[in-house]
């Protein structure tokens, strides 16, 4: 990594502030552009991710201790750049989450489902470096122990990185100190311990991070299968009550046409009457 770049990635407000959702969009073009935006974002991390590999595969060649602290603050720096950008992306990415009664929901909960899906792979590759690294950190450790104090057995040993990965001290401290030549090895394995002690706290971090995102991403299934849900019986409903329409109108006009038929035997009825009165009363010649 330059120097440029990691002067870059120390000016932490500046950089919050490039990747800072300032409102929710409440338009699709709102929607659209910022999910642009946090595609660039996830693009980042994966950018980030290699530039952290390289600069591991680094740290486990270089010998000289200035070269490892150069690496070391460089990786810490970025790491924690990394970081903050995953934590705005989650922030930005809760802000979008589509709900019920929003336009043209079917482009958001498909548009949000992807994105989401990008994250996490990011999420688990960023994970996955911290593993591997952290399972090269511990047998770089071992060794280290192993030279500077060449009576340390195998459960002493995994002891040690298994407290390490804890966050628990060093707890081979004193028995290097014993030897006057482990001083300097003494330094490179506490570094070392504090290396790992680091990796293990990002790699719980981005787990439970992970965990968060796809519970999110559960959640919004969940919702939408709902929605979708109610969208059928809806439509259930609404083809019922066609039916019931068409079949009142039918019946509508059943009455109208026997009502007719009533009106006309009436006035049949009343026609013959008067036919019969008229014939009863007539005059007789």
């Amino acid at each position: 990594m330059s120097v440029d770049r990691l002067k870059d990635l120390k000016k932490g407000q500046d950089y919050e502030e490039r990747y800072e959702l300032h409102s929710t969009p409440t338009t699709m073009d709102g929607f659209l552009n910022t999910i642009t935006q946090l595609q660039d974002q996830v693009r980042s991390i994966h950018t980030h991710v290699d530039q952290i590999q390289t600069i591991q595969a680094a740290m486990l060649q270089v010998t000289d201790t200035e070269s490892l602290i150069l690496h070391r603050t460089e990786l810490d720096t970025l790491t924690q750049a990394t970081q903050t950008l995953m934590n705005h992306t989650k922030q930005q990415l809760k802000a979008i989450e589509p709900a019920m009664g929003q336009s043209d929901l079917t482009v958001r909960k498909n548009q949000f489902a992807a994105l989401t899906r990008q994250f996490l792979a990011s999420i688990e590759r960023h994970r996955t470096t911290a593993v591997d690294f952290q399972r090269d950190e511990a047998k770089q450790l071992e060794r280290q122990i192993k030279i500077a104090n060449p009576d340390a057995t195998a459960d002493d040993i995994a002891s040690a990185i298994a407290r390490a990965e804890q966050g628990g001290s060093a707890v081979f401290s004193q028995q290097l100190l014993r030897h006057q030549t482990a001083q300097s090895t003494l330094t490179a394995v506490q570094e070392r311990h504090d290396d790992i002690r680091r990796l293990a706290q990002s790699v719980h971090e981005l787990s439970d991070l992970f965990q968060e995102m796809q519970s999110l991403l559960d959640h919004q299934a969940k919702v939408l299968g709902e929605i979708e849900t109610t969208s059928y019986d809806v439509v259930d409903q609404i083809e019922q009550g066609e039916k019931h329409v068409a079949t009142a109108i039918l019946s509508a006009k059943a009455t109208r046409r026997k009502k007719w038929i009533c009106f006309g035997i009436f006035v049949i009825i009343l026609i013959i009457l008067a036919i019969v009165l008229a014939v009863k009363f007539a005059p007789s010649k």
